[in-house]
């Protein structure tokens, strides 16, 4: 890896006499072939670097000059935007099995997120280069690093490339290509910065290596906490990624057990259409220090072509805040926020604490919003709800000219407004003497909930057990 280092660090301050160094193999060692320095393009922006020995294991179908002129040609075609000719390179094999194909490009800033790259089908891949040719992108080899046989036929060959367009400064990556020497077809293509000290073993770990190349960022805005946003069921944020904290990205210390430290379990979720890697790393603010995701600095969810992708968490939690979960995938970046919070849910609404409520609701969360209100957020198989409580004032609760009301006890009247297709109650408000209850559902089925569960909901927080006191 050493010998790519020094490709990567000091490109930009080489010259053409540099290409007149002879090349020394490392002692001791003795190569089974020095692989020559290859041009790639006939007007390179920088001069390759000569190729250092390097042992060169083929496959018995390879042989080093076919491999370097196929490999040259293709990445040739590549750079020109020849569609025609890197569609007979990309031709499926006849005889070989493959079970997946891989193209992805891994671009490190995240203002260039849009030029990068990733698919499994080569006829995406070539529409890429069609877009891509209009910036006239182009790959130059610096130098080969490695050359693995992978089976009887098929070789990895790695190589330190500049890659450059008119929308991109030239940047320093790491390539890695898998071809077929008999059926002369490349089969996957692999790109991306990496700052690592030793190659990359795989395709796969170098998607690893070039995403946590990615700076993690903080939102925009800071304070208040910017919470994400509901999505569906328990799930917040705005896709393609999605996390499992209920619809307010709460989380109440006081509930947890004492036991388990700070960490939290929940869930991720990936969409199906969203194929590719994805790295997910998690900080603090106003800090920006990685914290512990499965007990590890950062969370690689593998490439999965077949279904919608899920998967359980445990996110490290140091203390009450701000924390983001910062999700990288090949081509984009997303921050799902949430807060931590000190307070137990029977601190903040002790009169919901012991509830038992109808259609199997569950509290996931509890908020103060302000001096005289708490939010909960329930969440049940098939309905999602916020409940606010604040502290009664003066007349009764009132829901708009469609409202349902009834006096249900001495001391509590309820309104609420159906749902406009459903017709199950969608908002509700009531006031037990004490306090003021509204209650919006986000989302439910046909046969979500009832005008009798809302009711038993009412009497359930208002009227059963002890009189409280102020929220």
């Amino acid at each position: 890896m050493s010998r790519l280092l020094r490709a990567l660090v000091p490109v930009l301050l080489l010259t053409a006499a540099c290409r007149g160094l002879p090349s020394t193999p490392t002692a001791g060692t003795v190569p089974a072939t020095v692989v020559p320095t290859v041009r790639l393009t006939e007007a390179a922006t920088l001069p390759p670097l000569p190729t250092p020995s390097v042992p060169v294991d083929l496959p018995m179908s390879c042989t080093l000059d076919g491999t370097l002129d196929s490999l040259a040609s293709f990445l040739s075609a590549l750079s020109r935007g020849d569609v025609g000719r890197l569609r007979g390179f990309l031709a499926s094999p006849t005889s070989l099995a493959v079970e997946s194909r891989t193209f992805a490009v891994v671009p490190r800033e995240p203002e260039a997120l849009e030029t990068g790259l990733y698919t499994e089908w080569p006829e995406a891949f070539l529409d890429w280069v069609e877009r891509r040719a209009v910036q006239r992108e182009r790959w130059s080899v610096l130098e080969f690093v490695r050359f693995l046989p992978l089976d009887a036929r098929r070789v990895l060959v790695a190589a330190a490339l500049l890659r450059e367009a008119d929308d991109l400064m030239a940047k320093p990556m790491l390539g890695m290509i898998e071809f077929d020497c008999t059926e002369h077809v490349v089969i996957a293509v692999v790109a991306g910065a990496v700052g690592a000290e030793s190659l990359p073993a795989s395709p796969q770990e170098l998607l690893v290596a070039a995403l946590q190349q990615r700076p993690l960022r903080p939102p925009a805005v800071e304070q208040p906490c910017p919470r994400s946003s509901w999505a569906y069921g328990s799930m917040v944020g705005e896709g393609p990624i999605y996390l499992g904290l209920g619809p307010d990205a709460v989380v109440n210390l006081g509930d947890r057990n004492a036991t388990s430290g700070q960490t939290i379990h929940t869930e991720l979720q990936v969409v199906a259409s969203e194929r590719g890697p994805i790295l997910v790393r998690l900080f603090h603010l106003p800090e920006v220090v990685p914290l512990a995701v499965d007990g590890q600095p950062a969370l690689f969810i593998e490439p999965n072509r077949m279904r919608e992708r899920s998967r359980s968490v445990e996110l490290q939690v140091e203390q009450p805040g701000c924390y983001v979960l910062q999700a990288d995938g090949v081509t984009w970046q997303t921050q799902l926020v949430f807060e931590a919070v000190p307070d137990a849910l029977a601190a903040l609404a002790p009169n919901v604490a012991a509830v038992t409520f109808p259609a199997e609701l569950r509290v996931v969360s509890a908020l103060r919003e302000s001096s005289e209100t708490v939010r909960i957020g329930l969440v049940g198989p098939t309905l999602v709800a916020r409940l606010s409580i604040s502290v009664a004032g003066p007349g009764g609760p009132t829901a708009g000219p469609e409202a349902h009301c009834d006096q249900v006890s001495e001391r509590v009247q309820l309104c609420w407004v159906p749902h406009p297709v459903w017709g199950w109650p969608q908002t509700a408000v009531w006031d037990d003497g004490l306090r003021r209850y509204q209650l919006v559902v986000l989302a439910g089925n046909r046969d979500a909930w009832s005008e009798q569960e809302l009711l038993e909901l009412v009497r359930q927080v208002s009227t059963g057990g002890e009189e409280p006191g102020p929220p």
